[in-house]
C-alpha cells in the first residue's frame, strides 16, 4: 500500500515566505512524502525557489503553469497526487514540526478518513492560537456535517486536514472563484467514514493585507462566492444525508441574512440574495425560518437592493493593518 502524503501547495507570488513552507514540510518526520509545488505562472523569483527545492529534494515535484487562480492550480496538483493520503499547505503559511506525523497516526489508529487539527494565526506582532474544541473527537459524516452550521469558516478549512485522497475520486476545485474550500471539503466529507478532531497546533496561517482575503474587490466577489457555495451545499447535504435538511435549511436563510449586512455588497449581490431567499421560500418542502428571522427576511425581501446597500454595516472585524504581513 501507498502510505505516501501527496502535499499540494499552489504557488504565486509568494517569494517572501516560499521557503519557510517548503522548509516546514519537508523537515517533518515523515519521509513518505509527495510535494507538489504549482508555479501559478509567478512574476516573482516564486518559480525558481520551486525549481531550486526540486534539484534539492528527489520528493519534490514542481508544476509551471499559466495564471489560472488557486483552484487551477490546486487541480493541478490534484491530478499530480499519488499518494494514499492528501494534504494541503498554502505557500505563505507553515507547518508545526511533527505534523503530518501526528496526524498520520491518528488516521490509522483510528481507521478515520479524515483528521483535523488546530492552526494559529500569525500576525506580524502576536500570534492567535484556534482551537475549536479542546481534546480529541470522534464523528461520523453527517455529525460532522451538521457542525458547518455552526461552525462552517472553520469545518470548511482545507489545509488544517489530512485526508485520505480516495475521498475525493473524481472532485475538483470549481474554478473561476475567489474561495476554494467552502465548494470542495464539504464534498470529501460526505463520501467519509470516520472523521477525528484533535487539538494539536499543526499549521501557521499567516495573515496578510495582501491575501485574496482583503482586497476591496476580492471582497465583492467572495459575497457571490458564498451566496453560490451555500445554495450548492444545501442542496447537495440535504440529497445525502436528509436527516439535516432542516439543519441546513435554517442555516441557510440565517447565513443569507447574515451575508445582507457583509461591507462587501454590492446592488448585484444583494439582488442575488433576495432572488436566492425568494426560490428558497417558494420551494415545496423548505423549512419556516425562525420566528426571530421573519421580520428581517421580509426586509431584504421588500427593498430595492440599492436601499439595502444603505443599511449594510460597517466591517468591524478587521485587524489592525499594523499586524498584518505585506
Amino acid at each position: 500500500m501507498n502510505q505516501t502524503i501527496s502535499v499540494i501547495v499552489p504557488v504565486y507570488n509568494v517569494a517572501a515566505y516560499l521557503s519557510q513552507c517548503v522548509e516546514s514540510i519537508l523537515s517533518q518526520e515523515d519521509s513518505q512524502l509527495e510535494v507538489i509545488l504549482i508555479d501559478d505562472g509567478s512574476t516573482d523569483d516564486s518559480g525558481a525557489i520551486c525549481d531550486r527545492y526540486a534539484r534539492q529534494d528527489s520528493r519534490v515535484q514542481v508544476i509551471h503553469q499559466k495564471n489560472g487562480g488557486a483552484a487551477a492550480a490546486k487541480n493541478a496538483g490534484l491530478r499530480a497526487a499519488s499518494g494514499e493520503y492528501l494534504a494541503f499547505v498554502d505557500s505563505d503559511d507553515y507547518l508545526s514540526p511533527g505534523a503530518y506525523r501526528h496526524m498520520r497516526s491518528l488516521l490509522e489508529s483510528e481507521q478515520a478518513d479524515v483528521v483535523q487539527c488546530a492552526f494559529r494565526n500569525v500576525y506580524t506582532t502576536r500570534q492567535e492560537d484556534q482551537i475549536v474544541k479542546p481534546g480529541r473527537h470522534t464523528y461520523d459524516p453527517a455529525e460532522y456535517l451538521k457542525l458547518f452550521v455552526t461552525d462552517d469558516w472553520t469545518c470548511s478549512l482545507l489545509w488544517d486536514k489530512l485526508y485520505r485522497r480516495k475521498l475525493f475520486e473524481g472532485i475538483f476545485f470549481e474554478e473561476g472563484h475567489k474561495i476554494d474550500d467552502e465548494y470542495f471539503v464539504y464534498q470529501g466529507i460526505m463520501n467519509a467514514g470516520k472523521i477525528i478532531c484533535d487539538d494539536r497546533i499543526v499549521y501557521h496561517y499567516r495573515q496578510r493585507a495582501s491575501s485574496v482575503m482583503q482586497s476591496p474587490k476580492a471582497k465583492r466577489q467572495i459575497v457571490l462566492d458564498r451566496i453560490d457555495y451555500l445554495t450548492k451545499r444545501r442542496k447537495a447535504v440535504s440529497a445525502r444525508f436528509p436527516q439535516l435538511k432542516k439543519a441546513f435549511d435554517r442555516h441557510y436563510t440565517s447565513y443569507l441574512i447574515y451575508l445582507s449586512r457583509d461591507p462587501g455588497n454590492t446592488a448585484e449581490s444583494l439582488g442575488l440574495i433576495q432572488r436566492r431567499l425568494n426560490d428558497y421560500l417558494r420551494e415545496e418542502g423548505s423549512t419556516p425560518a425562525k420566528l426571530h428571522h421573519r421580520p428581517v427576511l421580509w426586509l431584504i425581501r421588500s427593498l430595492p437592493p440599492q436601499r439595502l446597500l444603505k443599511l449594510v454595516r460597517k466591517d468591524r472585524h478587521s485587524a489592525d493593518a499594523g499586524e498584518l504581513f505585506p
